[in-house]
């Protein structure tokens, strides 16, 4: 590699005809430009540059080596360029894992966008119900609802999500419209199914400082947050989802918010990825665009309570 350099030296130095030239150029001192190329000649045993009062010029065999040293300076920049942009440009295989509610609510709409961005990426998308093992399973970012366990994983705290407890019109029209939490156990649930079999029948409000735990009961209980959007939708009772699963019906007016005044804290949104995997360009883009897509929900400094990882 010395030997190059001083090839690099050597070429510089001929095509601006002055050692001093070259050193500026080069951000070297001129000494240490005449003796890289002191030391090349030593190493050929010939003269390659003659020393003149304005400068420097070739010698005849200077000329030669000259005309075959500019051809390799010239790839060896263009390699290192090559290399340089390679650096600044994502690409290679990205294998991710979503939890499904943010990936079909905000991911995937903005998935096509990410890759026009970043062309040279292969991505892959394991979508996930629940938690999973990250490291396991060979996936670089994983995207979760709930506090991960303590692991040798970097964990990211994307955003604090909110529940919202919705109902069709139509229901509210038939059987009232609740004005304080104790009322729902006068109304029919519907209640979410935990994958161990359980169904979710606590809702927790709090407002103003007053937390009021519910315990709710119903006919209908469901394993999926969308489905449990639809069937509400349906009139079939009251929903008590997380806000991003209900945010499309209720801007279109097919679900109704009830008790808007009351909130309820839902599981936090967290990026998982491997720490030796954190500096790199096609991860760092990726936990870029993640990031980008929650800033408008708000993040605590220190969270209340924590979550087990979300199942749904």
């Amino acid at each position: 590699m010395e030997h190059l350099r001083s090839i690099s030296i050597f070429v510089r130095t001929a095509e601006l005809g002055s050692f001093a030239a070259a050193s500026t150029t080069l951000g070297l001192t001129p000494s240490a430009v005449s003796k890289s190329i002191a030391a090349l000649e030593r190493g050929l045993k010939v003269q390659l540059l003659v020393r003149t009062t304005q400068g420097a010029r070739l010698s005849d065999e200077g000329a030669r080596f000259y005309q075959r040293c500019k051809a390799i300076v010239s790839e060896l920049e263009a390699a290192e360029r090559e290399v340089a942009t390679a650096r600044e440009t994502a690409r290679g295989r990205l294998r991710v894992m979503l939890h499904v509610t943010p990936a079909r609510y905000r991911i995937l709409p903005e998935l096509p966008r990410f890759l026009r961005e970043h062309p040279d990426l292969q991505l892959e998308v394991v979508i996930s119900p629940g938690a999973r093992s990250v490291e396991a399973e060979g996936i670089d970012v994983g995207v979760f609802i709930g506090d991960p366990p303590d692991s040798r994983l970097v964990a990211r705290r994307v955003a604090d999500l909110k529940f919202v407890t919705c109902a069709s019109r139509a229901y509210l029209a038939q059987y009232g419209t609740p004005s304080h939490p104790r009322d729902l156990v006068h109304h029919n649930c519907i209640e979410y199914l935990r994958p161990d079999g359980r169904t979710r029948k606590e809702w927790t409000f709090e407002r103003g400082g007053e937390t009021h735990a519910v315990e709710v009961g119903g006919n209908l209980c469901i394993n999926d947050g969308q489905a449990l959007v639809d069937l509400a939708a349906a009139g079939n009772g009251i929903a008590h989802v997380i806000a991003m699963t209900a945010e499309r019906s209720i801007a279109a007016g097919v679900l109704v918010p009830v008790l808007p005044d009351w909130s309820s804290d839902a599981p936090p949104i967290y990026m998982l990825f491997a720490r030796g995997n954190s500096q790199t360009l096609r991860v760092r883009k990726f936990v870029e665009f993640i990031t980008g897509l929650f800033v408008d929900m708000p993040r605590v400094a220190a969270p209340a309570r924590r979550w087990p990882m979300y199942q749904s």
